[in-house]
Order: C-alpha cells, then structure tokens, then sequence
C-alpha cells in the first residue's frame, strides 16, 4: 500500500478504474489505535457488502486482499493523523493521511471519491519543513498547519561537525551538483582557511540541501519550506539547488525552539497563507461578471466541467446533488447521492480547473455550488 502525498495525482484520477474509497475520522486521541482499527473494521464491513452487490464474491476479494493484515497493523494506526482516505483498486491500494476532518463513508464507484481530499489541499498542500541553524538541522512533514517531526536516521549530518569532520574549519567542500552532474556527489576539500565560519556554514548547507533533496525532497516532490532566520535563508537560498524550495519562508531561529513552539510559529505563517488566499479566492469570484459565472445550473456545470471551461469551483461543505452526469455530458436526476458533484470536481481537475470546498458562512455564492469561467 502507497502513501500519496500530491493531488490530484494519476494514481486516483484513472476514469477507467473501479474504486473502493474509504474514508475515516480519526479519534481525538492518537494513542486510541484500537478504537481507529475497530473504526475500520466497521467499515471494511460496509466495503464488502457494497462491492459484493455489484461484484461476485472473487472479484470482492481481489479488492479486499489489497489491504488485508491492516485492521491489526498497529504501527499504521499509531501514525494516522486528524483522518485518512483509502482508494482501492483490484492491483493497488493508496491513502492519504489528512489534517481535516472527514466522515466515515464508503464508495464503491468508476471514479475515487476525491471529496474528502478537496479541503486538506485548497489552500496548503504536503509540505516539509526544514529548520535550519548554521551548525544543525531538523525536518517535519508538513500537513496544513500540523507539524510532525521527521526521525533522522543515525547516518542523517543533523549537524555540522558531524557532515563535515576533516573537512570543517575552513576546508572548502566541493561537491557535484546531485541533478546529473560527474562525480556522484564525491566531496573534495581543499583545506584553504578563509572566511572559515562562512566557509564551513556554507558546506554545510551543500550537505543539508543535497541530503534533504535526494532523501526527502525528489521522492515525494512535496514543497520544501525554510525555517530560519533571514541571513540563513539568503544563504541557503543562493547554495540551494532544490527545485522544490518554496517561496514560503519562516523566519526566526529553531535553535532554542521545542518542536511544539516551532508548530505554533509555522501555524501562524501557514494560517497566514491561508486568509490570503481565501480572502483572493472570494474577490475574484465578486469581481467576475455574471456572464463569466455558473451557479446551480446544473446542466451547464456539467457540460462547461467536460468542455474545460471552468477555472474555479465553490462548493458548500455537504452540499448534495441527487444524480449523475451522463455520456453525453449532462445532467441526470437519479437515485445516487454526490455522484454528481464528485464527477463534476474531476473533470474540473482533470482540465486544470481548482476547487474548493467552503462552510456555509464562507461561501460567497448562496446557492450552494457556483464556477467562475475561464475568459
């Protein structure tokens, strides 16, 4: 089973997969690992009654097989945050672990449900967080504005005496750059004492940067945000060959910090962020003319979602349509609850549209569902 960090992503936007979509809230407390397993269990329940309705007792199992043995993994359930989201094919199994709340719910659908997905990516997707001194470092995974502390591994140079060794106190460091060049990486000192403090901060930092991108950074492409302080991040920033260093920076030092008051600082920037862009997000669609807007229509949604015509979605948070969009790109009234909806956010994502799930007092639109049109 595969952890997904980015979305939307390939693996859950197929359109010619059948999928198993569990969806579960988490307890309060992240040490209720039997309650979260027993929450689970239930709705693995709930999953094999709904694929054997429309599947034969085999094909149920080939669903079912991709996560078996993880009712009782407990090392798994420890590690679940405020939710998780599971998607389930016949060949894989993936999950995201959310920092928002979800409802326990289960789907069985041609498409994943992406819906719970919606309001943990609008504003702030997966991040890392790197906490940055001259001398030492440390890494969190970031989720919104959770921070959870990443565990190095004892070979990991959390600090500069122990990246550099012979080559500290002036040495210059060179190494290859790690996109491709000759050399593989190979350090080479030269031992030239000047600047030495600069010198050995800045080898440092190579060492950081390039250990933090091949272990952390390329394998999951998530953003890299700095935590440090403003001559640190310029530093870092003219060393850095990371592609994914993010403009979003925070700025203090980590040294003195505990890893409760480092969440507190990057919340507040991460909050940030946030109000910013919902604040931009509801300008734009009050700024938009009506001709360049949808609403409750629900054929037009449908039709202007397939033609690629919508640049953004609002929809309430529980906001229901009875129904589907059918072959022909229309709506159809029918007995299915959200099929709608979800089918109309994936054609908005599958066309490079964005959407985004507000509660009731955040939409700006009172009908419940509105798009702003692309000019």
């Amino acid at each position: 089973m595969k952890e997904l960090f980015a979305f939307p992503t390939d693996e859950i936007m197929k359109s010619d997969e059948v999928y198993l979509s569990i969806s579960l809230n988490a307890q309060a407390n992240a040490f209720e690992t039997e309650a979260n397993q027993i929450q689970f269990q239930n709705l693995l329940k709930e999953a094999k009654e709904k694929i054997c309705d429309v599947y034969d007792e085999k094909t149920c199992d080939t669903f079912l097989e991709q996560i078996k043995g993880l009712r009782n993994d407990s090392d798994f359930w420890r590690r679940v945050s405020d939710s998780v989201v599971f998607y389930v094919t016949q060949t894989d199994a993936y999950f995201y672990r959310l920092s928002v709340p979800v409802d326990n719910e289960v789907v069985v659908s041609n498409q994943a449900y992406v819906l719970p997905l919606i309001p943990n990516f609008q504003y702030v997707s997966y991040y890392h967080l790197l906490g940055l001194n001259h001398d030492k470092f440390t890494l969190f995974n970031g989720r919104g504005t959770q921070l959870q502390e990443i565990p190095l591994p004892e070979d990991a140079p959390t600090d500069l005496e122990k990246a550099l060794g012979k080559e500290l106190t002036g040495g210059e460091l060179n190494t290859a750059d790690y996109n491709g060049a000759a050399g593989q990486g190979m350090f080479h000192g030269h031992n030239e004492k000047s600047n030495e403090v600069q010198i050995d901060q800045n080898n440092y930092f190579r060492v950081v940067d390039k250990y933090v991108y091949e272990n952390y950074t390329k394998p999951t492409e998530l953003p890299l945000v700095l935590f440090a302080l403003p001559e640190n991040i310029s530093d870092f920033e003219k060393i850095s060959k990371n592609p994914h260093l993010d403009e979003t920076k925070v700025e203090g030092s980590t040294a003195q910090l505990s890893s409760a008051q480092i969440q507190d600082k990057a919340s507040e920037v991460v909050t940030e962020i946030i109000n910013r862009r919902y604040k931009s997000l509801v300008e734009k669609f009050n700024e938009t003319t009506p001709e360049f807007r949808l609403e409750a229509q629900y054929n037009d949604l449908a039709m202007a979602s397939i033609q690629g015509k919508i640049d953004t979605l609002l929809i309430e948070d529980h906001y229901q349509v009875h129904g589907t969009i059918d072959e022909n790109g229309q709506y159809k009234d029918g007995a299915e609850i959200n099929a709608y909806v979800n089918q109309l956010v994936q054609n908005v994502l599958n066309t490079n549209g964005k959407v985004y799930i507000l509660d009731k007092a955040s939409m700006p639109s009172d009908t419940g569902i509105a798009a702003t049109l692309r000019f």
